[in-house]
């Protein structure tokens, strides 16, 4: 029982230490958490988990949405002939979180995954 308990804490310990490492990777998270605490994550690439809820003129732009929240997507670097960028597909993305006229959006860099 004891040697079940010492290893639960040596797990949590090292889920801790890997979540809030001091170095910046490339990791996922909730739109929300992106939102809130944007200096966590400025020019570092993140992944976005979401469903595409809303597509602008011309696919320039779109909205990601996940259960936490939404964010504009911008598509403006990317092939148009990605056809997975369609309104009610749910996405992986990779980018990195930029801002404009204290406007946070995502600029968009690659898909990771695509289903409907």
């Amino acid at each position: 029982m004891r040697i079940k308990k010492a290893l639960l804490i040596i797990n949590i310990f090292f889920l801790i230490s890997l979540i809030y490492s001091c170095e910046k990777k490339t990791r996922m998270v909730d739109i929300k958490l992106l939102i809130l605490t944007p200096d966590n994550f400025f020019n570092f690439p993140v992944v976005l988990n979401g469903k595409i809820n809303d597509i602008g003129p011309g696919g320039l732009w779109f909205i990601l949405e996940d259960k936490t929240g939404y964010i504009q997507v911008t598509t403006e670097n990317i092939p148009s002939h990605i056809s997975c960028v369609q309104k009610g597909k749910n996405v992986s993305i990779l980018g990195k979180l930029s801002i404009y006229e204290n406007h946070k959006y995502f600029t968009f860099s690659s898909l990771l995954r695509c289903s409907n």
